[in-house]
């Protein structure tokens, strides 16, 4: 009754956030901030929420939080950040099997450097330094975009039967 599979959770590039004064900042995650050893090393083995919680996640709201995991496995892919997950709560799996919490955006800690420059062409005015991930949220629409979700193909979404005894079967990307 798990889901289990590999995601793109990130990418690099160019994110823009919208400051409180109501202008944008735009906040440049390079790849050599995003896949430094010690980054990708925090990515392993944090919870899975739905959505963010108001706050990082820690031993005291965990178990009522958590929906799941991210795994070992975590490596880059091209400008992709990719990790193995399982979502173990039942709300979690209903959530990613209706579509409504399909994309996925990490919630994490981080050094951020005010300096203007172009990446790829686009324009930057800070970069994202020490990135220390704490959870992977299961969100409608992710920062990150539309390749950082659950990629589930409909034919392979079954329901159970309950006189067989199987299982929800999902599969996520291929």
């Amino acid at each position: 009754g798990y889901l289990r599979g590999e995601a793109f959770v990130s990418r690099t590039g160019v994110f823009v956030y919208i400051n409180q004064d109501g202008s944008l900042r735009r906040e440049l995650r390079h790849p050599d901030d995003v896949f430094n050893a010690d980054s990708l090393a925090s990515l392993r083995q944090i919870p899975i929420t739905l959505d963010h919680p108001t706050g990082m996640v820690n031993s005291d709201n965990a178990a009522e939080l958590s929906v799941g995991t991210t795994g070992e496995n975590v490596r880059a892919d091209g400008r992709h950040l990719v990790a193995p997950i399982t979502i173990t709560a039942r709300r979690g799996v209903d959530a990613a099997a209706s579509g409504a919490k399909r994309e996925l955006s990490l919630g994490y800690k981080l050094d951020l450097e005010e300096v203007d420059g172009v990446w790829e062409g686009e324009l930057y005015t800070h970069r994202q330094r020490n990135i220390r991930y704490n959870h992977l949220a299961m969100v409608e629409l992710g920062r990150a975009g539309r390749t950082a979700a659950l990629n589930m193909d409909g034919l392979a979404i079954q329901q159970p039967d309950q006189e067989k005894g199987t299982m929800l079967k999902v599969t996520i990307n291929g």
